[in-house]
């Protein structure tokens, strides 16, 4: 917890997370050389820069979209290039290699649109309105929605459409219905014509960030056929560009900023008289366990791993890592521990630096390192 309030952003149980969700780079594995190696060579100057990793790609493309609104519109040329360019990175790295498939579960859940240069209302506006664009998955029915909020609130459009794969990359899609709510009250479903298809190319999956490629492939599209764009756009199946994240399940109407102080004090009580977690029996870190989930789930912070919420100088509440336990507990060299502390800052570059501090009584011991947040999710 910060030492002035507590402003959420899962530090006190932040660690314990990371313990238990996140499992390191193995130390001899490929990967973790590869890193080593390109750090190195860029702080000996030798002309090679900083590895580019998923999560720094998936970092600067919300980054570039990011002076244009969310979901992004009217992206200058340029910019629509580049965003283009870093999906393409991207894709190569897409860690489901069977997405449609094998690997379709990952689809599973809610997305939020945050760019796509297709026609309205699949960009997130509708005329001159821009809205939030969601898109809910359900693998084991094969349906899928897309939800366009405008308004706050007093809108809702609503595309109801199911899926089969046509390909291990790649499914066919049929629109079904669409339905408008004006102020809660919904209006009748209009139907669509039989044959309003699309193909979606899932080039880039996994646990938070997707880029999907789409076009209507051979089916029908009533903005075309009205007029609205030109004959023959759209066609080809990677014709459009979609970049969605991870959305936050709906937050439960009862909850509130007053259920999140109380939730976030719940859970600095059930760590109090544990020493950190090292005197923490099953019964006390189930209680731990138990009051970081309703926490994380009342409060539904978006992409708490790249927030500013994250900067800054943090006590160590509680922690299941042992070797900071050992230290926190047993003390060191006869010296007893006195505190534990992390700080997490950004450098004008933009890469981000993580101290862990463990003081004792007449010594301390620092440990520096680097960190990566996730663009988005709750990774780094």
């Amino acid at each position: 917890s910060r030492e002035a309030g507590l402003p959420f952003a899962m530090a006190p149980c932040w660690v314990l997370r990371d313990v238990r969700m996140s499992a390191p780079t193995a130390a001899g594995s490929p990967s973790r050389g590869l890193d080593i190696f390109y750090e190195l060579a860029s702080r000996a100057g030798l002309g090679i820069g900083p590895r580019v990793t998923t999560p720094i790609l998936q970092r600067e493309i919300l980054e570039a979209l990011a002076p244009h609104g969310d979901p992004a519109q009217r992206v200058p040329a340029s910019v629509a290039e580049r965003v283009d360019a870093l999906c393409e990175q991207l894709e190569a790295r897409s860690p489901v290699s069977k997405p449609a498939t094998r690997g379709i579960q990952a689809l599973e859940g809610r997305w939020r649109v945050r760019y796509s240069n297709a026609p309205p209302p699949s960009n997130g506006a509708l005329g001159p309105f821009v809205g939030e664009a969601y898109q809910l998955v359900n693998v084991d029915s094969q349906t899928y929605s897309n939800q366009l909020v405008l308004l706050g609130g007093l809108l809702d459009v609503t595309l109801q459409a199911d899926f089969t794969p046509s390909s291990d990359t790649s499914l066919r899609v049929a629109f079904r219905t669409l339905t408008l709510s004006l102020g809660g009250l919904s209006l009748p479903p209009v139907q669509f014509p039989a044959g309003t298809e699309r193909t979606w190319l899932l080039t880039f999956t996994d646990d938070d960030f997707r880029v999907v490629r789409a076009g209507v492939d051979g089916g029908k599209s009533t903005v075309r056929d009205v007029g609205l764009i030109p004959k023959g756009e759209g066609e080809a199946a990677d014709s459009y560009l979609f970049v969605l994240t991870r959305a936050p399940k709906l937050l439960p109407a009862s909850a509130g900023d007053g259920a999140v102080a109380q939730l976030k004090a719940e859970l600095l009580a059930a760590c109090e008289g544990t020493r950190r977690g090292a005197g923490a029996d099953a019964a006390a870190v189930r209680a731990v366990g138990d009051a970081m989930l309703r926490l994380a789930e009342a409060a539904q912070q978006r992409d708490s791993a790249s927030s500013d919420l994250l900067l800054g100088g943090w006590d160590i509440a509680w922690t299941t890592e042992a070797e900071l336990l050992a230290l926190t507990d047993k003390g060191f060299l006869g010296l007893a521990c006195e505190g534990a502390s992390q700080t997490i800052s950004r450098a004008s570059d933009g890469t981000y630096r993580l101290d862990n501090s463990i003081d004792f009584d007449g010594g301390y011991l620092r440990v520096g390192s680097t960190c990566e947040p996730s663009a988005i999710g709750n990774k780094v």
